[in-house]
């Protein structure tokens, strides 16, 4: 098997583990949080989904998060919320990834700078997952015959459960960041 082989391989086989660990790290870990709307959970979810963007990029980071994420929500019946989850996990993952590649050739192998920028890049992570989640339940509400005040006061208290999950991820990648990529360098090289 030729190397570009083997790091084809390895890339699905660490594609296929994030899919599980994304996937368990809700399904495990779950602590619920009160909502005017919707069902919030914390989890350790959008951190193993930063991670994955970490050493995979954004495209294959979309792979894994789509699957995980998806996986969990027909596992535990939350089928009307993977439209939303397919697309933030999208947008996510490939603008995250994007800006965090750019962001690893400006550190230019600096470990430091590298970690810096990851966290940087999980806080990009969870504004634009806040934005998302906002004017996506926003819309909802209104689909369903909501006005636009009560959707918007009724997914204001929702809001803080996203958020709380922003910065559990930035917490997550200030912690896990240097060990997982050094793990992760290694596997691959080896």
């Amino acid at each position: 098997m030729s190397n570009s082989q083997t790091k084809r391989t390895k890339t699905v086989v660490i594609t296929a583990f994030f899919a599980a660990i994304i996937y368990l790290g809700i399904q495990a870990f779950r602590v619920p949080l009160p909502a005017g709307f919707g069902t919030p959970f914390v989890h350790f979810g959008h951190i193993f989904i930063m991670l994955a963007i970490i050493c995979l990029g954004g495209k294959m980071a979309t792979v894994a998060g789509v699957i995980g994420l998806l996986i969990f929500d027909l596992v535990n019946g939350y089928i009307h919320a993977i439209p939303n989850v397919f697309v933030s996990t999208v947008i996510n993952c490939l603008l995250v990834g994007t800006a965090h590649a750019a962001m690893l050739r400006k550190a230019n192998g600096n470990m430091k700078s590298e970690h810096k920028y990851a966290i940087f890049a999980s806080v990009l992570y969870g504004i634009s997952n806040t934005v998302i989640d906002f004017v996506w339940n926003l819309i909802q509400l209104m689909i369903v015959g909501n006005s636009f005040r009560v959707a918007f006061m009724t997914e204001l208290t929702s809001i803080p459960a996203t958020i709380i999950n922003a910065v559990f991820t930035v917490i997550g990648i200030a912690v896990l960041y240097i060990p997982v990529i050094t793990a992760y360098r290694r596997i691959i090289k080896g």
